[in-house]
């Protein structure tokens, strides 16, 4: 007769109690799997919901710079950007190029930045190097995940495979520049890029001085700026500011830089593409927040804008004083 010995009975019972088998952790691993599937959709919404808030935030912080801003210059929006006057037009593609989002900077508690500014050259010159690659928060919209780093170097016009409509920074220039999301609006056509005068360029657009939206192409001192009693359409039905990712190349919040690709377009956007369009230009509006894209009134409210509007209405929302009755 064989005899086993105690402690050998209980160390065959403790490793039968905690032992478990191959196709017994396959199953958890299985489980967890099938858990963190069901999860991981929630996590991403919810951190979706959080930046699409931040960048409502930022906006709003511009609809009300923009109106402290016309608090002390009466009740006048800031100039869209500095361009170069030759009698009788002003060349939009040229001159210091300072644009509206830099005289905001004050108000939204970039005071220093401003400062460093040298308003009386271009956005390209050396002596703005400091505040042409400022990283402002308030400009930046935490869904875009397109932008590689806060800086980039926008492509020259005709340099490369730049091209101004569809891909301005295929090959990057020389300078580099601190990147927005929020471009303002320009109206509801396209801006004409090639041809100076007035009436615009080819296919009927308007040359970059005559905007029907908020921001275009002025002098220095507010010449040419739009005042709140040239918002006819009223100014909760009209669109200042949109946002913009940087899927097709990054937009400018110092201005236009002149020699850069798309340059104007950079500063500004355009209505007359319905925003999140299934065929996209960069001069358009689009955002990474799934089902629309959030504007800036003139008024200073934000609203976010569901994708499936028509492109008469956003048209309408895009112009100062086109007559139209958009809800």
């Amino acid at each position: 007769m064989v005899f086993q010995r105690k402690e050998d009975s209980f160390r065959c019972e403790s490793e039968r109690r905690f032992g478990f088998t191959l196709i017994e952790l396959l199953v958890v691993i299985a489980i967890i799997g099938v858990l963190v599937g069901l999860l991981l959709p929630a996590v991403q919404q919810a951190r979706e919901a959080a930046r699409r808030s931040a960048c409502s935030n930022n906006m709003k912080q511009q609809g009300l710079a923009l109106h402290n801003y016309a608090d002390a210059n009466p009740e006048t929006f800031p100039t869209g950007w500095i361009g170069e006057y030759e009698a009788p037009e002003i060349h939009g593609d040229e001159g210091e190029g300072w644009g509206f989002a830099s005289r905001m900077l004050p108000y939204i508690e970039e005071k220093n930045v401003y400062d460093a500014i040298n308003f009386g050259e271009g956005v390209g010159h050396t002596s703005n190097a400091t505040a042409r690659t400022s990283i402002i928060s308030a400009f930046r919209c935490p869904s875009d995940s397109y932008g590689v780093g806060e800086l980039f170097n926008p492509g020259l016009d005709g340099a490369g495979g730049n091209d101004e409509e569809d891909a301005p920074d295929v090959t990057p220039g020389p300078t580099q520049y601190s990147r927005t999301n929020y471009p303002g609006m320009f109206g509801s056509e396209h801006i004409a890029h090639d041809d100076h005068g007035a009436g615009g360029g080819a296919g009927g657009g308007l040359e970059a001085s005559e905007g029907n939206g908020i921001f275009f192409a002025g002098l220095e001192g507010g010449k040419q700026a739009v005042r709140f009693r040239d918002v006819r359409d009223g100014l909760s039905k009209t669109i200042a500011i949109g946002e913009r990712d940087s899927r097709m190349g990054g937009s400018l919040w110092i201005g236009m830089a002149e020699g850069t690709s798309a340059s104007m377009s950079r500063v500004v956007g355009i209505g007359e593409h319905v925003f999140n369009s299934g065929d996209p230009h960069f001069e358009d509006f689009y955002s990474s927040h799934p089902g629309g894209v959030s504007f800036v009134f003139a008024d200073g409210h934000v609203a976010f804008l569901s994708d499936g509007m028509t492109e008469t209405i956003f048209q309408a929302l895009s112009t100062r004083a086109g007559g139209e009755v958009a809800n």
